[in-house]
């Protein structure tokens, strides 16, 4: 089920259900001006489409509004003369 598209903050938001093992997943598209889109998700599996949906979109509208941390690794890179390559790491995350 793709829901109707959603306008906040100047960006497009559209969630993404799927049905699968009588529970229903969702995954929201952020898609920025100029085309830039980004998916979130799959999100926890909830009873009925309706719910995911919702989920998912304010789950989107919170991403805007940076309610959310990114996650995922964090890495840095600089080229390392000394072995004449560069060097990626994963720093600290920020707290």
């Amino acid at each position: 089920m793709d829901a109707i598209p959603v306008e906040y903050r100047g960006c497009e938001l559209s969630a993404v259900v799927v049905h699968a093992a009588g529970e229903f997943v969702a995954t929201v598209l952020i898609e920025r001006p100029g085309g830039v889109r980004r998916a979130v998700g799959p999100f926890r599996p909830f009873p009925t489409a309706k719910a995911a949906e919702q989920f998912a979109i304010q789950y989107g509208k919170d991403e805007l509004d940076g309610r959310h941390e990114r996650r995922g690794l964090y890495v840095g890179a600089h080229d390392d003369p000394a072995v004449r390559r560069s060097t990626a790491f994963a720093p600290r995350r920020p707290s």
